[in-house]
């Protein structure tokens, strides 16, 4: 399927996101990798995303015009996430939630909602895919 803008624009977002710490933990290129599967993008197009990935990505590489505000919502929850798949949140990628959702044009107290009820998602979902097995 080819590429949509909106899934170029989320994918890439999440991309810049993962290098947020300097570099693509091997969780993050699996988030890569399933969001390509799941959009089922054709292969120039997976390579295109594959070819921006492997490179240091930053957001202000990134135009949010056009976006509907259900979209903007998407790729900040998406984006969060991302900072919590080794199972933590540094501050450094807090600020960058932060900043992306003042590049996406969302209301500061609605990010921090957005943001915080996000993160409490992917911890519960963190920890129930991390729990011990019963017995051990």
């Amino acid at each position: 399927m080819e590429m949509t803008p909106l899934t170029e624009k989320m994918i890439k977002t999440l991309v810049a996101v993962a290098w947020a710490d300097g570099r693509v933990a091997d969780e993050e290129r699996e988030i890569i990798e399933t969001l390509i599967d799941l959009n089922d993008l054709e292969e120039a197009d997976a390579r295109k995303i594959r070819a921006w990935a492997a490179q240091r990505r930053d957001l202000r590489e990134l135009k949010f015009d056009g976006l509907e505000d259900v979209d903007k919502t998407m790729i900040l929850q998406q984006a969060v996430f991302v900072t919590y798949v080794d199972g933590e949140q540094s501050d450094k990628e807090l600020e960058l939630l932060r900043d992306l959702a003042g590049r996406l044009g969302i209301e500061p107290d609605r990010a921090a909602d957005i943001i915080r009820t996000a993160t409490a998602h992917a911890k519960r979902r963190w920890d129930e895919a991390h729990k011990a097995p019963a017995g051990k």
